[in-house]
């Protein structure tokens, strides 16, 4: 049932658009075994609230993001009054820097765990090879690593899935917000909520953290200045709401 790199089609991808390569399943491990199931009945025509990791959410009057029908959190996220306290899905890549336990993402009510990355090796890559960082680029070790980690259904894309995304970037690795904003509009949302996104122009992230860009010469590295592009470009064709300090951010850089 998994991806392989056999699977991909250069030519289908070149111009992959958001749900192009997205289907009514999902590839999720549920009591040890690997099955093919449908995230209509989590997300589709409901109301959904994506908590990014910038500052900007904790802007939100109290209660506003645990209104929504599904509540998704990203990475290390924390908790606060603007941020609301709910937590349905859990979204990463899951690698090292993930510092949330099973335990934790339990207690706090998660119900399904969303991974970035797909279980493969996306791509070959001299550059990465040549610098010992073939976890950039080689997505497995994430799976072996956390073997026996997984607590509740957990949604795996296929390497088309990715490479769409990737491709859509021109070549680039999605942040984990901007993957996380692509999948939860493909899954169709009656509407979307944005929170704690502002593409790293406050240069924090876990809400009230340093964020520093690493790997300035990788040659597939974030983009995060083509993902504000892509969003103020193709937000309003979708149930999208934003909030206030992403609004302002994107009007003082004329992108609103």
């Amino acid at each position: 049932m998994r991806a392989t790199v056999g699977d991909v089609n250069p030519k289908t991808l070149e111009n992959a658009k958001l749900g192009e390569c997205r289907g009514s399943g999902a590839l999720v491990r549920t009591a040890g075994e690997w099955k093919n199931v449908t995230t209509d009945e989590l997300f589709k025509g409901k109301t959904v609230a994506l908590v990014g990791s910038g500052p900007g959410s904790l802007g939100n009057q109290r209660g506003f993001v645990d209104s929504h029908d599904v509540v998704v959190r990203v990475n290390n996220y924390k908790v606060f009054p603007g941020t609301g306290y709910r937590t349905d899905v859990h979204y990463s890549f899951y690698g090292h820097s993930i510092r949330k336990t099973a335990e934790e993402l339990n207690l706090d009510g998660v119900k399904l765990c969303i991974c970035k990355c797909p279980d493969a090796q996306f791509i070959e890559s001299e550059w990465h090879r040549r610098h010992n960082k073939m976890a950039g680029v080689d997505f497995r070790g994430i799976y072996e690593r956390r073997r026996d980690w997984w607590f509740c259904p957990t949604y795996v894309p296929t390497l088309a899935e990715f490479m769409a995304q990737f491709n859509l970037l021109g070549g680039h690795v999605p942040t984990t917000g901007f993957s996380a904003l692509l999948d939860v509009l493909s899954f169709e949302p009656a509407s979307l909520h944005i929170t704690g996104f502002d593409f790293f122009q406050s240069r924090v992230h876990n809400v009230n953290e340093r964020w520093r860009p690493i790997n300035h010469d990788d040659p597939i590295g974030h983009v995060p200045d083509a993902e504000r592009a892509w969003f103020a470009a193709n937000f309003r064709k979708h149930p999208i709401t934003i909030d206030a300090a992403l609004s302002r951010s994107l009007r003082q850089k004329g992108l609103a």
